[in-house]
């Protein structure tokens, strides 16, 4: 898994039938700058916009791990399944996974050197 950085942008029409869409609010969610700068020059052109408010926004994607560093699923019952905990830190926060059948801790995405994250539960800072 991985932070990947968004945009959620809010653009506003003074009247319905001014706009492309048919209604006076559009908003939509941009996943390069590109793709922001093009709607923000859009929205600075067209004199029937009244407002186009954006703000960047963080989104974990990927799959979890589905296995251990030594290998042990992390599917099945209760004996299987790891212990989950969520570790905030300012790059957004990281997904903690302690294996219940050995001693390893997996933290995704991995804390690198821009990271700060908080305590962990039991009073250790996790290492990846």
């Amino acid at each position: 898994m991985e932070w990947r950085t968004r945009w959620h942008i809010t653009v506003r029409w003074d009247r319905a039938d001014n706009s492309p869409a048919g209604v006076t609010v559009v908003e939509r969610v941009v996943e390069i700058p590109a793709e922001l700068r093009l709607m923000v020059n859009a929205a600075r052109a067209d004199p029937h916009v009244v407002a186009f408010p954006y703000r960047r926004v963080r989104a974990l994607v990927g799959d979890e791990p589905q296995h251990c560093r030594n290998g042990h699923s992390y599917a099945g019952g209760s004996a299987t399944r790891p212990v989950r905990d969520w570790l905030p830190c300012s790059c957004g926060g990281h997904l903690v996974l302690r294996c219940a059948r050995c001693p390893d801790v997996r933290v995704d995405p991995v804390v690198s050197a821009d990271c700060n994250p908080s305590t962990a539960s039991d009073g250790q800072r996790p290492t990846a």
